[in-house]
């Protein structure tokens, strides 16, 4: 599961300068009660309830029947100026990242190259 590699890798990513955060389009409440599930997480999930951020990023689904409006399971990696530098978007053959891509790319992001 996402969360719980980046909670191991999130004291590796901070040293480096990459902040990681979760967004996905259930509630503030169901982030925090599968946080505390989780045993804590150390970063910051972000709440999209109202479905705009995974419209403006262009990674909204609504094709699952009941699940209108859902997010595609990505992940972005964005500079410090707020430009989506590299993309990871899941598929049937690659419903996880690969976990050492990601993190190397984003401190390559983060020396600024």
């Amino acid at each position: 599961m996402e969360l719980t590699e980046f909670r191991s890798r999130n004291d590796d990513a901070i040293a480096n300068g990459v902040g990681i955060y979760g967004i996905s389009v259930d509630s503030v409440f169901s982030h925090q009660a599968f946080a505390r599930e989780l045993g804590g997480l150390p970063y910051e999930l972000i709440g999209d309830f109202e479905r705009k951020m995974v419209t403006d990023y262009g990674v909204r689904r609504d094709d699952v029947q009941g699940y209108s409006g859902m997010a595609r399971r990505t992940i972005f990696i964005i500079d410090s100026q707020g430009v989506i530098r590299w993309t990871w978007v899941g598929s049937r053959e690659q419903p996880q990242p690969d976990y050492d891509v990601v993190i190397e790319e984003a401190k390559r992001v983060a020396r600024g190259e």
